[in-house]
């Protein structure tokens, strides 16, 4: 008959186990591939079967392999040649999107080509949210001076921009930043792909788009 102090292996409770069991190894190392081509192919079909954009620590316990090890892969991956796809970052996430080079065929595909084009205002208001954000309502008005409750709906309806947070001042107004279908919609890799703003009248317009910004952080903001 067994002794109820010990465990299944003959081994008793007061006794450490000589190896650490498989069953309490931490999730993201098990059963995981070695670095190399093969992880890398593993970590694609990952991001391909991903119904959202997903996290290098969730790609970690999908793959069984530390996030070091997805991490170099997505590196891999964003540096292959050649490929329909590309690896788009934004905010500690990852997904893969269709190439740009190709996104007249994809539409066509899709059924997409008489998709509705963003009015001016319209993307006028999402380059500075770009740029600029988190940025709220008050600041966003400020930079263009006029109402932005219609093009801000529109560009949330579309899914380009979405809250983000709130700013610590009064009334707490909501901040929006960009999407990942923001990238997807321009076919950029990450929000570092944005093109220099250039200069507006003669001066940098970083410059001029961030004093408009603080101006209107000094008359506060609306939710």
């Amino acid at each position: 008959m067994s002794d109820p102090l010990t465990d299944p292996d003959g081994r008793s409770e007061d006794e450490p186990p000589a190896t650490t069991p498989q069953h309490v190894l931490p999730l993201e190392l098990r059963d995981g591939l070695p670095p190399g081509p093969e992880l890398e192919a593993l970590i694609e079909a990952l991001l391909l079967a991903a119904p959202t954009p997903t996290t290098p620590g969730e790609l970690a316990r999908g793959a069984g392999v530390a996030v070091a090890d997805v991490e170099a892969a997505l590196t891999a991956l964003e540096t292959a040649d050649g490929r329909g796809w590309l690896l788009q970052r934004h905010r500690g996430t990852v997904q893969l999107a269709t190439a740009p080079r190709f996104a007249r065929q994809v539409m066509r595909f899709l059924g997409l080509e008489r998709e509705t084009r963003l009015s001016g205002p319209a993307l006028e208001a999402l380059a500075i949210v770009a740029y600029r954000q988190p940025v709220t309502r008050a600041e966003l008005e400020a930079v263009r001076g006029v109402d932005c409750a219609g093009v801000l709906a529109t560009l949330h309806g579309r899914g380009l921009i979405e809250p983000v947070g709130r700013l610590e001042t009064v009334g707490h107004p909501i901040e929006y930043g960009t999407t990942p279908e923001f990238l997807r919609h321009f076919g950029l890799r990450s929000l570092d792909d944005l093109p220099p703003l250039g200069d507006v009248e003669g001066r940098d317009a970083s410059v001029l788009l961030e004093a408009a910004v603080a101006t209107a952080g000094e008359t506060g903001g609306e939710a």
